[in-house]
């Protein structure tokens, strides 16, 4: 079980740079084999499909971002909301999973999700795991802001809709990142957050 699950993390890791370097169109299975220095057949004895594996790379970043936090105690609402902040916009960019590309790991992984949002569009598949991890993230999102409201950190306000506006401006920014020549799209998101989160 543990080397299947080390192969699992070896492939996603490959289906990540992979996409990054080739895009959703472009992606082949033989492309994530080429990262992966192995056969492509490897593959299809972990996932039924791309899109599969995609699927399942994709959730494994989100948990990253989550970080535990949907399953443990909330401490200092105020503090954890920033940090959940911080986490998606502010990835280090130093990495082992992209060594030798020129893309920091930020770019990256905006890339990742703004291809993998743009396929749902035609996909009802992928459409409905980008809802369900964006329903999981407002989850989280109104969990804390609610926790903060009763510990008289924040004001009463509604915790669904802050928590929408919230991952909204998250959204604009990753997209604003990829999509735009605005070096400054990232910390002008996070100051704009900074001050909703002043306010509350």
């Amino acid at each position: 079980m543990g080397n299947a699950s080390e192969t699992e993390h070896r492939i996603r890791e490959a289906a990540f740079r992979a996409l990054v370097k080739h895009g959703y169109a472009d992606l082949s299975l033989t492309d994530i084999g080429n990262e992966l220095g192995q056969n492509p057949s490897i593959i299809y004895h972990y996932y039924d499909s791309k899109d599969d594996l995609l699927f399942s790379m994709l959730e494994t970043f989100v948990d990253i971002f989550v970080d535990g936090r949907g399953d443990r105690p909330i401490t200092d609402p105020e503090q954890e909301l920033r940090e959940m902040v911080d986490h998606v916009l502010q990835t280090e960019d130093k990495n082992d999973i992209l060594p030798d590309s020129s893309t920091d790991m930020r770019t990256a992984i905006s890339r990742m999700f703004v291809e993998l949002w743009t396929h749902a569009i035609w996909d009802d598949d992928f459409r409905r795991e980008t809802t369900e991890i964006e329903l999981r993230l407002k989850e989280i999102f109104t969990k804390t802001i609610r926790a903060g409201i009763e510990r008289d950190q924040f004001r009463p306000v509604n915790p669904e809709r802050t928590a929408d506006h919230i991952l909204f401006l998250l959204k604009q920014g990753i997209y604003t990142r990829v999509t735009t020549n605005r070096d400054d799209a990232t910390e002008r998101v996070h100051s704009i957050i900074d001050e909703l989160i002043d306010d509350l």
